[in-house]
């Protein structure tokens, strides 16, 4: 629990098989257990579900891979954005005094929506020209939310997102949740004592599950169980949602330069264990609905 992990929830599927469980506890300050049916933030494996939508669109003529986003960001393309080589910056890279108020205040609310933190991108330097580097930054996935909705007449990504992956495949515990709170079901999140964010004030782990941060949303901000998680990814790598040549662009990878990847693709990573000596997680792209077959997402 002094990690700042007070449970966790595992669940493993497969061709005539399935296991899931869960220990541990959903609050901290009540004791709640915590269950599979409990939902969590997924942060970053938001962006599967965001490249996903963007590659059915691409799917549909909407526009390709290699266009120009220019209606959203000039001179890069989707594919860019999608894989994090765009160039694009972070809209804040001071984390210590972008938090701040939140110190203050856990429950503090940003005024700053989607386009003004792609804005405030925008305005900074670009980290390297279009293609010609890989860095993770938020900014990409703000942009694609945005064209998301540009390009299906203004709907909200929330929608789209219902309409094209969470209603179809009945993941009624997965939902990108048009105001934060409260949200129902949702397992309390805790950082370690020792963070340097988030000081705590005693020796017990710090309750941060208020947090509504202006760089979630597109990048971060559906919430999701490890029963949706699984049944998602399953569809996903099998084929439901995408046809084979997007698919296997969706897991065509560049080298990401970083330490917790050896590879990113449309959304989601590839990881390597031992060292790069065996790959510990793969796709297989004829890989069936029942298939095990899992990449981390970043």
């Amino acid at each position: 629990m002094q990690s700042g992990l007070p449970g966790a929830v595992a669940v493993a599927s497969g061709p005539g098989f399935r296991w899931e469980g869960a220990a541990g506890l959903a609050n901290v300050e009540t004791g709640d257990p915590l269950t599979v049916e409990h939902r969590f933030r997924v942060a970053s494996v938001t962006k599967v579900f965001i490249a996903t939508a963007v590659l059915q669109l691409v799917d549909e003529g909407a526009f390709a891979l290699d266009d120009d986003a220019g209606p959203i960001v000039a001179d890069v393309t989707v594919r860019q954005l999608l894989n994090h080589t765009s160039g694009l910056p972070n809209f804040d890279d001071d984390l210590v005094a972008f938090f701040e108020p939140y110190r203050t205040n856990p429950a503090h609310r940003s005024e700053l929506g989607p386009r003004d933190v792609l804005a405030l991108a925008l305005e900074r330097p670009r980290l390297f020209a279009p293609g010609e580097g890989w860095a993770y930054t938020g900014s990409n996935y703000q942009a694609l939310g945005l064209l998301v909705e540009k390009t299906t007449g203004g709907t909200p990504l929330r929608e789209e997102l219902k309409g094209r992956i969470f209603d179809p495949l009945g993941l009624g515990a997965t939902d990108l949740p048009a105001e934060t709170w409260p949200v129902a079901g949702l397992a309390r999140q805790y950082l370690p004592a020792d963070n340097p964010l988030f000081p705590a004030p005693g020796p017990g782990p710090v309750d941060v599950t208020e947090l509504d941060l202006p760089f979630n949303w597109a990048g971060g901000g559906i919430v999701s169980s490890g029963r949706d998680l699984t049944r998602f990814l399953q569809e996903l790598l099998g084929g439901e949602l995408l046809p084979a040549d997007l698919r296997a662009e969706m897991l065509r990878t560049v080298p990401s330069d970083w330490d917790e990847s050896d590879g990113y693709g449309l959304g989601i990573g590839e990881v390597t264990s031992l060292m790069a000596r065996r790959l510990l997680i793969a796709a297989p792209r004829g890989a069936t609905s029942g298939s095990a077959a899992i990449r981390r997402s970043h």
